[in-house]
């Protein structure tokens, strides 16, 4: 199963801010090195975009079953920590100065950054421009 958008959370709830939420809902690790995050664009020409880095050692970042990765907009130190629920999240910054997701609504695509093809996407709210037109 690929990584899936599980949550966008457009006003941020703590100083790390707004965040969007990237699970492994699958039995096996998925990688997320090479996949990108992004917001909904009239033109859809990745104006806001968040690459998914390698590990440190320069091997793909994995996310195993049941993790779940947050990518918040902005500054802080990339880290796995323990949740409340006893599993490992994996914190990821965009290292952002300016807020990306809409509060009234916005879609957040996850897509192959070297073909573009998306691997899933969620909407939330009611965002002003929506790429069905409505």
């Amino acid at each position: 199963m690929e990584p899936h958008v599980c949550q966008i959370n457009p006003k941020g709830n703590d100083t790390r801010g707004e965040w969007v939420a990237i699970a492994n809902g699958g039995t096996s690790s998925v990688s997320l090195t090479g996949l990108e995050l992004t917001d909904f664009t009239q033109t859809q020409q990745h104006v806001h975009i968040y690459s998914f880095p390698p590990t440190t050692a320069g091997t793909a970042l994995q996310l195993g079953a049941g993790e779940t990765c947050f990518v918040f907009t902005g500054a802080g130190k990339n880290e796995w920590v323990t949740g409340n629920s006893g599993r490992r999240q994996l914190l990821l910054f965009a290292d952002r100065r300016a807020s990306i997701w809409n509060n009234t609504g916005d879609v957040a695509y996850l897509r192959q950054a070297t073909s573009g093809q998306f691997v899933d996407s969620l909407t939330v709210g009611s965002p002003a421009r929506h790429p069905n037109g409505h």
